[in-house]
């Protein structure tokens, strides 16, 4: 239930218009469409079930068209859990995706609503140990690594959200937000070797994406921050002062850049300012 508007090519979740043109297309087009109907009545069920109650009666009358269609379909079933998903039958759900993974453990869609249906509980311990469970098998899906490292930060388990983000790094080194996370989560963490090395994923996110504002904060508050530390050398105070520095003035030529009001240049001067470090 998902549409690219022209104007931005931003995918937009618009169910109401799907159902709409879903139900006209079958209604009148279903002989010319052949084969092509069962997708249209999947994302239609789909769709509707985003506008449930009013829409009840469409997902049933599309669930049970798929069913006589195909009568041992993986993708049927899952309309079926999302349809107990919906009514809140979490137990019903969930013994249709073990029934499905049991069946096809490489099918990943019942892992995900799995971990779903735990976090809509509150279950966090739960969703994690699905999580983990499902990366054994599916290791290179990045959004399910960011998923589990965001449950670890929930948890304030920071050193298992690192081994999460690391799995990202290894798979997309050349991505400048997964450097940034990385370098977020050792910011957190704290301690001058923790900030030593977050200093310096955000320096290698900033050099990937200049414009990765993010980023440059980052460095000039773990720079800042490494300059006031009290049992360092002259020289590492010398140098992360330098950096700090630098990571103002990249800040203040991004704001500049991107043609924003004067009354936001000068406010970034002015929390610059009472960093100490212009």
């Amino acid at each position: 239930a998902v549409v690219s508007t022209q104007s931005t090519g931003e995918h937009v979740r618009c169910s109401d218009k799907i159902v709409e043109l879903g139900e006209y297309a079958l209604a009148h087009y279903s002989s010319n469409l052949g084969n092509e109907k069962w997708a249209v009545y999947e994302q239609l069920c789909v769709a509707a079930l985003d506008l449930c109650p009013v829409k009840m009666k469409v997902v049933n009358r599309c669930i049970q068209k798929l069913a006589e269609q195909f009568p041992s379909s993986l993708r049927v079933s899952m309309l079926e859990g999302l349809k107990s998903e919906y009514l809140k039958k979490w137990d019903e759900a969930l013994e249709m995706y073990n029934g499905m993974i049991e069946y096809e453990p490489t099918f990943p869609a019942p892992y995900k609503r799995k971990v779903a249906i735990y976090k809509a509980q509150g279950k966090v311990s739960d969703a994690v140990s699905e999580l983990n469970r499902y990366l054994t098998t599916f290791s290179c899906d990045h959004e399910s690594w960011l998923e589990l490292a965001d449950l670890y930060i929930g948890q304030q388990s920071y050193k298992q959200a690192l081994f999460c983000v690391e799995e990202l790094l290894l798979q997309h080194p050349h991505n400048h937000l997964f450097h940034q996370r990385y370098a977020d989560i050792l910011h957190t963490l704290g301690g001058k070797e923790n900030l030593e090395a977050s200093c310096k994923y955000y320096c290698r996110a900033a050099e990937l994406n200049s414009s990765n504002v993010r980023a440059l904060y980052g460095v000039l508050m773990s720079s800042s921050t490494l300059a006031s530390i009290g049992k360092i050398s002259a020289k590492a105070k010398s140098d992360n002062l330098t950096l700090a520095a630098w990571a103002c003035d990249m800040i203040e030529e991004f704001y500049k850049s991107q043609r924003v009001g004067k009354s936001v240049i000068l406010e970034t001067a002015s929390v610059l300012d009472k960093l100490s470090l212009k």
